[in-house]
C-alpha cells in the first residue's frame, strides 16, 4: 500500500513538473507569435498598403502584411523589393527595414515588403533549437527582432499533403513546400494562404507595373547558390501556354541575366556570382515572377552559416557574428561554396550590407541597359556600413531610428499581420 502511494505521489510530481515546463513553453510560443516590431519610416514613404489590397482573400489572415511605397512623383522605373520570404534568413528583413528607414527616391518608385511571410516569422524551425529573437545594439539601447521559420506557421496552414503540386506547372515538390512562399509562385487567389500570399506578390508586380523585382534571401555556405544572383535567361511564352498548356520559353524583351552578370562582375566589395534560373524548376520567384509578369526578376543570396547543418550550438551569437570552427574546418578542406574565414565570420551587418549594395547594383545596371527603367534611389550601402563597423559601432543600429523618440512619433509603424489601433 505504501509503495502504491509513493508511486502515485511520484506521478503527480512528474505531472506538475511537465505542466510547469508546458506553461513556460506556452508563454514563449505566445510571445514569439505576438511580438510586434516597430520601425520609423523615411519621409519618402508615400503610401502603405497591405497584401490583402492585392488579394482580398488574405484579409484577416496571418499572411496579410504591409506593403510600403516610396513614390518620387517623377516618372521613371518601378522597383519591387521582397524581404523575409524565408524568415529564418533575417538579413533580408534587416535590409528591408534599413531601406524603409533611410530611403530617398529622386526618380521612379520603390515598393518594399519587409516581411513577405509574416506567419513564418511567428515560429521557430522545428527541432533546430535556436533562439526566438536577436538584438541589435543602437545608440539608445537594444532593438529586438524576431528570427522565424522557413515555412508558413502550421497554426495558419495545415495539414501538408503527401506531395505538393505547384500550380499551374503541375510540378511535384516536397510536401512541406506547400508552406514555402518561394515554392508557391505564381500562387492562386483562392488557394492555401501561402499560395494567396504568392498571388498577392504577383499582383503587386503586375498591378504596379514593376520593372525590376528583387527577392532577398540567405543561404548556407554548403549550398552552391550562396553568394549568387539568380535570374532567368528566358521566360515562358504565356500566350502559348494559356492556349495549349505547353510550356515553351522565349527570349525576353529585357534580359535579367545580362544585368545580373554585369552586377556580379562589378561588385568589388564582396564575392558574388551569377546563375541562370532553370526553366524546369517551378514555384520560385526568379522563375515565376518573370514567367507571369513583364518585370525583370532577380534573386539574391547572402552567406548565412546559421542555417548550415554542421555548425555548433544555434545561438544568437552564431546568428549575429557568424563564427563557427566546424565550418572553418570544412572550408579548409575545400568543401564550401564561399571563402569562409572564421576570424571575420558572416556577421549580420555584412550580410545586410550585401543585400543593400547588391540590390543597388542591380537597379543601376538595369538603368544602364534599359534607360526607361531608371530609378534614382539611395539608402545605406556596404562601404558606409563597413566604415562604421571599423569604429566599433554596430552599423545596423547606427542606421536605425529610435521609435520612442518624440520626433519620430509621426513616422512610427508597427509591423504586424493586420492594422493595429494606435
Amino acid at each position: 500500500m505504501e509503495a502504491t502511494k509513493k508511486r502515485f505521489i511520484l506521478k503527480i510530481a512528474i505531472l506538475v513538473v511537465m505542466l510547469v515546463f508546458a506553461a513556460i513553453a506556452g508563454v514563449k510560443f505566445w510571445q514569439l507569435r505576438h511580438y510586434k516590431e516597430t520601425i520609423v519610416l523615411s519621409e519618402d514613404i508615400t503610401d502603405v498598403k497591405w497584401l490583402s489590397d492585392y488579394c482580398p482573400s488574405l484579409k484577416d489572415t496571418w499572411l496579410d502584411t504591409p506593403v510600403f511605397i516610396a513614390d518620387s512623383g517623377v516618372e521613371g522605373g518601378t522597383v519591387f523589393i521582397n524581404g523575409c520570404p524565408h524568415p529564418y534568413e533575417p538579413a533580408s528583413t534587416m535590409a528591408a527595414f534599413l531601406m524603409l528607414e533611410n530611403i530617398k527616391v529622386e526618380k521612379g518608385k520603390v515598393i518594399i515588403v519587409p516581411r513577405a511571410n509574416y506567419s513564418g516569422s511567428t515560429e521557430g524551425m522545428v527541432g533546430d533549437a535556436y533562439p526566438r529573437f536577436f538584438t541589435v545594439e543602437t545608440q539608445w539601447g537594444g532593438e529586438t527582432f524576431r528570427i522565424g521559420d522557413r515555412y508558413t506557421n502550421p497554426l495558419d496552414q495545415w495539414p501538408d499533403p503527401f506531395t505538393y503540386v505547384n500550380y499551374p506547372s503541375g510540378q511535384n515538390l516536397a510536401y512541406q513546400d506547400i508552406r514555402n512562399l518561394n515554392r508557391t509562385y505564381p500562387g492562386r487567389e483562392n488557394g492555401t494562404i501561402t499560395e494567396r500570399a504568392a498571388y498577392a506578390i504577383m499582383e503587386i508586380i503586375r498591378q504596379e507595373d514593376v520593372d525590376i523585382a528583387i527577392d532577398m534571401h540567405e543561404a548556407e555556405i554548403l549550398y552552391p547558390v550562396t553568394s549568387t544572383y539568380v535570374a532567368p535567361a528566358k521566360v515562358l511564352d504565356r500566350e502559348k501556354f494559356l492556349e495549349t498548356g505547353v510550356m515553351e520559353y522565349i527570349e525576353p524583351e529585357r534580359n535579367s541575366l545580362d544585368v545580373a552578370m554585369m552586377a556580379a562582375m562589378n561588385i568589388d566589395q564582396f564575392f558574388m556570382k551569377c546563375a541562370a534560373s532553370p526553366n524546369t524548376l517551378h514555384g520560385l520567384s526568379h522563375r515565376e515572377w518573370a514567367d507571369w509578369s513583364d518585370a525583370m526578376t532577380f534573386l539574391m543570396e547572402t552567406p548565412e552559416i546559421f542555417i548550415d547543418k554542421i555548425t555548433g550550438p544555434r545561438t544568437e551569437a552564431l546568428l549575429y557574428e557568424g563564427k563557427d570552427e566546424f565550418l572553418q574546418n570544412v572550408t579548409d578542406k575545400g568543401l564550401t561554396y564561399f571563402p569562409y574565414d572564421m576570424e571575420f565570420g558572416t556577421p549580420m551587418w555584412y550580410r545586410t550590407a550585401r543585400h543593400l549594395s547588391g540590390a543597388m547594383e542591380i537597379i543601376n545596371w538595369a538603368a544602364l541597359f534599359y534607360d526607361d527603367v531608371e530609378c534614382i534611389v539611395s539608402w545605406p550601402l556596404y562601404e558606409e556600413m563597413a566604415e562604421i563597423e571599423e569604429q566599433g559601432i554596430d552599423s545596423i543600429g547606427y542606421f536605425l531610428k529610435n521609435p520612442d523618440a518624440p520626433e519620430n512619433e509621426a513616422n512610427r509603424f508597427v509591423i504586424y499581420h493586420k492594422p493595429v489601433e494606435k
